[in-house]
């Protein structure tokens, strides 16, 4: 299933970002390639974290993502919203 976390950031260096999402992503996707990490520009900062993991009912897996995106993305972190967006086929 494709599950996609928003992160609100603090300031905080982009690639640092990146790399936090990155790893956050790898730890709880089923395939590595499947892990995309953008850093937006916005007001205020934002970062999108997705990637595909085994298809599992949504409540019982929002605790791991957000423990696993907190852990990893402690340092810079504001909020987080998980989402789990539709298949587009």
């Amino acid at each position: 299933m494709r599950v996609q976390v928003e992160i609100v950031i603090a300031p905080h260096p982009p690639e640092r970002v990146q790399e936090a999402l990155r790893t956050a992503g790898e730890s709880l996707a089923s395939a590595t390639d499947t892990v995309s990490v953008q850093v937006c520009a916005t007001e205020p900062p934002t970062a999108i974290l997705e990637f595909e993991m085994p298809t599992k009912a949504q409540y019982k897996v929002v605790d791991e993502i957000s423990s696993t995106v907190k852990f990893y993305a402690w340092e810079f972190y504001e909020d987080i919203t998980i989402r789990f967006p539709k298949d587009r086929g």
